[in-house]
This record gives C-alpha cells, structure tokens and sequence, in this order.
C-alpha cells in the first residue's frame, strides 16, 4: 500500500474499508462521522473530502482532522450524500457504516457523481441483498468484496465501480460471488449465520397461523440454497 496509513485505531470493519482505498486517491467519505477513514489514509492519497449532513459528526471530524494537523489534505463538507460533489472531483467514494437502503438512495440522488468516480467502496450495515441488485440494475459492477469480523458481527465490504454485471444465482445477492472468488476466511462463518437466520425464520413461517405463504417459499428457497452454496464452499 505504498506510505504507512496514520496511526489512528481504526475497527476491523473500517480497517478493511480503507483498505479499498489506493494510494494517490482524490476520495471522498460520505457520512464521514468522525473523519477516521480519511485520516487514517491521509499519508498515502492526494486529497479527501469528509461530508456528513448533520453539523455535529461534522464538528467532530474537525476536531479529528486538526488533531492529526491533516487541515491541508482533509476538507470538510456540510452536505447530504454525494449532493456537495461535482462529477469528476473525486475518484474514491467510501460510504459505509449506513443502511443499504440510504446507500441505494444517496447513489441514485447523486448517480453523475458515483458513475464518474473510478472507484466506490460501500459498506452497508443492512439490507445487503438490496444493495447489491441495486448496483447490478444501475450501471455498476462489483469488483471485490471482504468481510470483517468485530466480535460476532459480520460485515461486507463491496469495491465496486461504473460497468455491467450478471449474477447468475439469486444466493450470490445475499452472499456475493466476489466472496467465493478470494476464498474469503470468514465466508463459512456467513454461511452459517445465514442458515441459521433462515432456518430460524423457515421454522417460524411454518408454525404461524398464516401457514407463511410466499414468505415461506421464498424463505424456503434461500435456506436451500445457502445450504448448496456450504456444500460447495
């Protein structure tokens, strides 16, 4: 990765997200918080822009950004979504630690800014399986995707950037194919929490007054299939 990253404590999940971020890069942190990203990745990119929509995480990040003395290469911006960028002023978008569901929303609003970016590293904390048929419907392709692990939450780091995409199975929406490719060591883990919350919830729809209905069909589905893609692994 070139230059050392600050030395700012960064958690396994935004280790692995500033991790997608290369050398060089001209990025910019939606929703930024406390600015950790950007900071961590200062010595190494040409430039950051930390935007969040509420004043307060953005005083926040201030505060961060002056105590690292990184004033220079670190902007804020008081802005909603990719709304405080113009297309082409960056080339790497992080959004992360948000719901997909906003994630989904915040590119669709700002869809010239993300599509001139080389580079988007999303890192939903919900609704997974939405985001990832949302970029494959959208113009956009999954390049990589990682896990990490902060005690026995799972979560999903996607590197995506402007293109077409096919996936091939329903199952690759909620566990996605990228994860397969690199082999990644916390995909049986996954496997198994999925398996788990769908049988949970197959066992659940069974037993309700309903009888469950298309719910328990489409549950039923998806545990068999998490169950094929274990076997495969």
């Amino acid at each position: 990765m070139g230059m050392a990253d600050t030395q700012i404590p960064l958690t396994p999940r935004l280790r692995a997200v500033a991790d997608y971020v290369p050398d060089g890069a001209r990025l910019a942190d939606i929703g930024t918080d406390h600015a950790y990203v950007p900071i961590a990745v200062a010595g190494r990119i040409a430039h950051a822009v930390a935007s969040d929509v509420r004043p307060g995480p953005l005083a926040r990040a201030s505060e961060n950004i002056a105590r690292y003395g990184l004033a220079g290469r670190i902007e804020t911006r008081l802005a909603g979504g990719l709304s405080g960028l113009v297309p082409g002023e960056v080339d790497t978008i992080v959004i992360a630690g948000m719901g997909g569901v906003l994630i989904t929303e915040i590119l669709e609003a700002g869809r010239a800014v993300a599509q001139a970016a080389e580079r988007l590293v999303l890192q939903p904390m919900t609704a997974i399986a939405e985001t990832r048929r949302y970029l494959c419907t959208h113009g956009f392709q999954i390049v990589s995707e990682r896990l990490a692990a902060e005690g026995d939450k799972l979560y999903t780091i996607l590197l995506c950037m402007s293109g077409k995409m096919t996936v091939t199975r329903e199952g690759y929406y909620h566990i996605g194919e990228a994860l397969f490719r690199a082999h990644d060591p916390l995909l049986p883990r996954l496997l198994e929490k999925q398996i788990g919350k769908y049988t949970k919830m197959v066992d659940g729809l069974r037993r309700s007054v309903s009888g469950g209905g298309p719910r328990l069909a489409e549950a039923e589905r998806l545990l068999a299939e998490f169950v094929r893609m274990r076997a495969e692994l």
